[in-house]
């Protein structure tokens, strides 16, 4: 998450992604269950893509932190892993799609009609590992460790290494 926010880090702002609300009716809180998921769905993501070459810029890096979040209680969450969202007939593109748009619509209904849903328990497109989005009414049970920066995260250099991205300063200049 960026640093700006490691103070409320079970919090969220309205923004504009897969499962938010372009209403702007509700926040949504967004985790994985795994370091590389988390890093591939906040800073990799589809950067790499037909390049040979992987970097990474140090500053970008200096301006996010990393926590683990926890709940106090079991969190209801709509689960589409796997083939759910095909077999109980929900569009696919809800939680795999590039585009948010049928994944907006799914999460505004699934918030206005299942009031009793915490939010929506889903597979990565990118790793295909456990992610969840977390509708503001279910903040007040979530907790977080203290915020640590994420250049100083010790699974960071593991994760670089295994995607063989390299960080350097700045544009211009060599790896450090």
């Amino acid at each position: 998450m960026p640093n700006q926010h490691r103070s409320t880090p079970t919090s969220a702002g309205h923004g504009s992604s897969r499962f938010s609300s372009p209403s702007r009716t509700f926040r949504v809180l967004y985790a994985a269950d795994n370091f590389p998921t988390a890093f591939a769905e906040t800073v990799v993501r589809d950067r790499f893509e037909g390049k040979a070459r992987r970097f990474l810029y140090r500053p970008h890096l200096e301006q996010l932190c990393v926590t683990s979040i926890s709940s106090n209680r079991k969190l209801a969450l709509l689960d589409l892993r796997g083939a759910a969202a095909y077999e109980t007939g929900i569009d696919t593109d809800a939680n795999r799609a590039r585009g948010h748009g049928s994944g907006q619509a799914l999460s505004e209904a699934v918030h206005a009609n299942m009031a009793d849903v915490d939010g929506i328990l889903f597979n990565s497109r990118l790793t295909t590992g456990d992610c969840m989005a977390i509708y503001d009414r279910a903040f007040p049970a979530l907790s977080a460790t203290p915020p640590v920066a994420l250049i100083q995260a010790k699974v960071l250099s593991a994760e670089l290494d295994r995607l063989g991205i390299t960080v350097r300063r700045k544009r211009g200049y060599e790896a450090s």
